[in-house]
């Protein structure tokens, strides 16, 4: 009587047998890091320390509740320098992430609500990064390596 061996493969069901999740955190935060600088950029001041007019003259449109125009000018130019310094140093993502969530519902609900298609890419990259962090590959994932 011939026996037959029946080998089973166990697949592993973890969403990283495709690509590993320090890959995509790093894919991910990188993405939106030029787009961040460069708007920051764009709209600073030739002295560092200032907002260029155009940004402030921008804000006056915004109507963006309970905060002066200059103040949510000088919020949005250096957020946007703070979060790709560090989005490309991989640290404080999470709370960078949930920061650009609420700059992206801001943007959707007044500064532009017409333009909320483009609004919601940047936003769906925006919560991969609070809700799954930066990767393993970032100051995050180190210090998250030496805490276990």
């Amino acid at each position: 009587m011939n026996k037959v061996s029946v080998v089973s493969t166990q697949i592993s069901n973890k969403p990283d047998r495709f690509m590993p999740d320090w890959v995509l955190g790093l894919i991910v935060r990188l993405s939106i890091v030029p787009g961040l600088w460069s708007w920051g950029r764009a709209n600073a001041g030739e002295d560092w320390l200032e907002v260029s007019p155009g940004i402030l003259s921008a804000v006056g449109y915004w109507n963006i509740p309970l905060l002066p125009d200059a103040l949510v000018a000088q919020i949005a130019v250096w957020g946007a320098h703070l979060a790709a310094i560090t989005l490309l140093l991989g640290f404080l993502s999470r709370v960078v992430g949930f920061v650009l969530v609420l700059a992206g519902a801001a943007y959707i609900f007044w500064i532009a609500p017409d333009a909320w298609q483009s609004a919601v890419v940047f936003e769906a990259i925006a919560f991969y990064l609070f809700a799954r962090g930066s990767g393993a590959l970032s100051i995050d994932g180190a210090l998250a390596a030496t805490t276990r």
